[in-house]
C-alpha cells in the first residue's frame, strides 16, 4: 500500500504499467499504421499505372502483414491484465472488451479481407511481367475487379482494421485508469482557533 495521506491507492506493480504501456502505445501504433495506410498512401498508390500499383500495394501488404502478430500480442497483454483484475471489476470488464476487439482483428483480416488480399496478390504475379508505366495493361477489365478499384476496397476494409485497433486502446486506457481506485481514505479534520494548538 501506498503513503497514507488524505487517501492512498494500491500500488501497481512495475511490471504491470510497463505491460498496460506497452500494449496501449502498440493498439494505438497499429491503429495509426492502418489508418495512414488507407487514408495517407493509397490515394497516393493509386495514381499509378496498374502494373505500378499492384507492385507497390504488395510491397505495403508484405511490409504490413507481420501486424497479425501483433494484434494477438497485444490481446494477450490486455488477456494477463485482465486476469489479474478482480472479476466484478470495472478495470476486467474493459480489459476483456479492449483484448476481444483487438484479437477479432484478424478474424476481420482473414474472413473479410482476405478475398481482396487474394486477388490483390493474383493481379501483382498477372501484371509482374508487363511495364509498370503501361495504362492500358487491364484493358476490357471490369471495372470492380481493376487493381485501382481492389485497392481502393482494399482501403475501406483496412480501415476498419485501424477503428477495431483505435477502439481497443482507448477501452484498455479506460482500464487502466479505472483500474486505480482509491482503497481507503484517511482522517481529514479542520480546526479552528485555539483548538489548533492542541
Amino acid at each position: 500500500m501506498a503513503d497514507h495521506n488524505l487517501f492512498y491507492h494500491e500500488k501497481v506493480p512495475v511490471g504491470i504499467r510497463i505491460a498496460g504501456t506497452v500494449g496501449i502505445t502498440a493498439a494505438a501504433f497499429l491503429a495509426g499504421q492502418s489508418a495512414s495506410s488507407s487514408y495517407i498512401a493509397t490515394p497516393a498508390l493509386l495514381q499509378a499505372p496498374a502494373p505500378l500499383l499492384a507492385k507497390q500495394w504488395k510491397t505495403m501488404w508484405l511490409r504490413g502483414r507481420p501486424t497479425g502478430v501483433l494484434f494477438l500480442a497485444i490481446g494477450a497483454i490486455f488477456g494477463g491484465l485482465a486476469y489479474r483484475e478482480q472479476p466484478s471489476s470495472s478495470a476486467f470488464k474493459l480489459y476483456v472488451t479492449s483484448a476481444a476487439l483487438i484479437t477479432s482483428a484478424v478474424p476481420y483480416t482473414l474472413a473479410l479481407m482476405g478475398p481482396t488480399n487474394k486477388a490483390l496478390n493474383e493481379k501483382a504475379e498477372s501484371l509482374a511481367s508487363a511495364s509498370i508505366t503501361d495504362a492500358a495493361a487491364e484493358a476490357g477489365v471490369e471495372k470492380e475487379q481493376t487493381t485501382h478499384a481492389l485497392v481502393d476496397r482494399w482501403a475501406m476494409l483496412n480501415l476498419g482494421r485501424a477503428l477495431i485497433a483505435a477502439t481497443s486502446a482507448m477501452v484498455a486506457l479506460w482500464a487502466n485508469v479505472s483500474a486505480i481506485e482509491v482503497v481507503e481514505f484517511g482522517k481529514v479534520g479542520l480546526t479552528a482557533g485555539a483548538n489548533r494548538m492542541g
